[in-house]
């Protein structure tokens, strides 16, 4: 009976912090979202301009201030690119790709604190996509 109790417990406690363990998938600018280690990484494409936000995991804005990155994405026709981030706002990193980036992007993007502590997060179109049908949905 206490190793029942005891799993409840357990179960009960954990519960609500597994609903926040993951960012939904589309940011608040309606871009793609990923967890990246501390961050809740938001990225908002427009044609060769890349928009990176940044949100700890209790939503709140992370000062961009002192934050460098880079994102390797594929650009429309299918090819690698490197597109290095700087402080663009409040909690924005910004940089522009050599070549056009379709809408829903796929590739990574990692941002290294002032403390030199690196965050990556992964991005895949499908992932976008499907949270779109689920919103659409209700």
């Amino acid at each position: 009976m206490k190793l029942r109790t005891f799993v409840i417990s357990a179960v009960l406690f954990c519960a609500p912090s597994l609903a926040f363990a993951h960012a939904a998938k589309i940011g608040e600018h309606g871009g793609q979202q990923t967890d990246a280690s501390a961050f809740h990484v938001e990225v908002v494409v427009k044609d060769t301009k890349l928009e990176v936000y940044l949100h700890d995991h209790s939503l709140k804005a992370v000062p961009s201030a002192g934050l460098k990155g880079v994102a390797i994405f594929k650009d429309a026709s299918g090819k690698p690119v490197r597109i290095p981030l700087e402080p663009a706002g409040d909690n924005e990193l910004a940089g522009v790709s050599p070549s056009s980036l379709p809408a829903q992007i796929e590739g990574a993007v990692q941002i290294t604190t002032q403390t030199g502590s690196v965050a990556q997060g992964k991005f895949t179109p499908h992932d976008h996509e499907q949270e779109i049908e689920h919103q659409h949905d209700h």
